[in-house]
């Protein structure tokens, strides 16, 4: 055991109020957040991680609901993954596209396009109406090594996607890109991307949040395999 999971033993767990769960009808979820008085830094949320946590804003949590374990949390084993036929299609597809990871700075540039993406998509989420004090607390952290991989089409910004730069490899916080018809399977683009840089990077895992038994929106993480889910305390490969 190394001494960081050792540290994260002696990590006090304040449970979080009940709420409607998002993912599945009829049930309700409680999460289990890290002790917000302690000073995280990026090494001990990397180990947190591999514990199934996430981090939203300054806030790291883990699903904690009672009679239910539906979330999984969801790791793609990047030096065995190879992408599909339809996945190669996405690649060709949107290969003129300028790709680079940046540093996660709030731009206005970002932000209008994630502005128009919650009010296009999820106008009927919780995340409506965004403002900006919303994205920023929701994407960032003062404490975590950040990034945002950034697409553009002959210089417009077309797709965006958060990431944690984990120890162990990069862990996608959020994304979102413009909808119009004009543009195909972004979503699935900027994953794969994501997968090419923690390659390039030399980080064995890929970390795709939670996996939800049974939500069909949740569906689409299965496409990228192999992976492991964390369950009953260790990673386990998905079969």
């Amino acid at each position: 055991m190394s001494q960081k999971e050792k540290v994260t033993q002696h990590i006090r767990l304040f449970k979080g109020p009940e709420h409607a769960c998002g993912y599945l009808d009829d049930r309700i979820a409680v999460s289990v957040f890290a002790d917000p008085s302690l000073l995280l830094n990026n090494d001990l949320y990397s180990e947190l991680s591999r514990q199934g946590f996430r981090r939203s804003g300054e806030h790291v949590y883990r699903p904690h609901c009672t009679g239910c374990s539906a979330c999984w949390a969801y790791r793609v084993v990047v030096d065995d993954f190879k992408p599909s036929r339809s996945q190669r299609r996405v690649l060709n597809h949107n290969n003129s596209y300028e790709v680079s990871l940046e540093s996660a700075d709030c731009f206005e540039e970002d932000y209008q396009l994630y502005e128009k993406y919650i009010s296009t998509r999820h106008k009927d989420g919780d995340m409506y109406p965004p403002s900006k004090r919303q994205y920023s607390d929701f994407l960032f952290s003062e404490w975590c090594d950040t990034a945002l991989l950034r697409v553009r089409d002959n210089g417009k910004l077309i797709a965006v996607i958060c990431l944690d730069v984990l120890d162990d490899g990069l862990s996608a916080v959020y994304s979102f890109f413009d909808t119009s018809p004009d543009y195909k399977s972004l979503g699935v683009f900027v994953i794969l991307k994501t997968i090419e840089y923690c390659q390039k990077m030399q980080l064995p895992y890929c970390y795709l949040g939670y996996y939800v038994q049974g939500c069909q929106k949740m569906d689409y993480k299965i496409k990228y395999r192999p992976a492991e889910v964390f369950r009953n305390k260790r990673w386990l490969s998905l079969d």
